[in-house]
């Protein structure tokens, strides 16, 4: 696995990209994104293929490779999604047409925003607008408000082992997806993983023998 178990896995193409279907049809489950390389030609012509023997947790410019249970479970599901589609799982890099890494982020963003002359939910629904209850001169709050939201993410690569490498040449990236979403229970944030891996492989409808 020393090939490609570095390799920046927070790069997303721009080509090619096929987001998940609507928004209502996967209401509450994690956004998944998918693309893939143009130049790849056709995937079919693809025999073999490898997965990482671990993840790599991406913590702002720092990483590590782990494999917990729960790494484990997603690292065979990719396995069996592969072999769902046609490909043959080997051990051995230097025998495998394609190469996987999976990455996962946790973050937690925080936002502060201003309102001097509105109330801070901005309509938010169940709240009424505030001249509602008539004019109550300076009712409304002038201070900074600050909320903040936490977020589980997957990056996965699949990089093609077989293409020529040099000092200047890395291995081309020829498809790679991001699973995204608010943090939830642990449980149902795995359940989620579970469901958005599956997602990924059946929008790339290219994958395949």
């Amino acid at each position: 696995m020393k090939k490609y178990v570095l390799f920046a896995a927070a790069v997303m193409m721009a080509s090619a990209c096929e987001k998940v279907p609507s928004a209502s049809v996967f209401d509450g489950e994690f956004l998944v994104y998918t693309a893939h390389s143009e130049d790849a030609g056709d995937f079919s012509r693809f025999d073999t293929f490898t997965v990482a023997d671990s993840l790599l947790a991406i913590d702002g410019d720092h990483g590590r490779l782990f494999l917990n249970d729960w790494a484990k479970s997603v690292r065979d599901q990719y396995i069996r999604e592969m072999e769902a589609k046609g490909y043959s799982y080997v051990d051995e890099d230097t025998e495998a047409d394609l190469g996987i890494q999976i990455s996962y982020v946790e973050s937690t963003s925080y936002i502060t925003a201003y309102y001097p002359s509105y109330p801070w939910w901005l309509d938010y629904p169940g709240y009424w607008y505030p001249w509602y209850w008539g004019d109550w001169g300076s009712w409304y709050y002038s201070f900074p408000v600050t909320y903040g939201y936490s977020s589980r993410s997957l990056l996965t690569d699949m990089v093609d082992l077989t293409a020529d490498t040099g000092e200047d040449k890395p291995l081309p990236v020829v498809w790679n997806s991001f699973i995204d979403g608010a943090m939830g229970g642990a449980a149902s944030d795995m359940a989620r993983f579970s469901r958005a891996i599956s997602q990924s492989f059946e929008q790339s409808e290219y994958l395949g023998k």
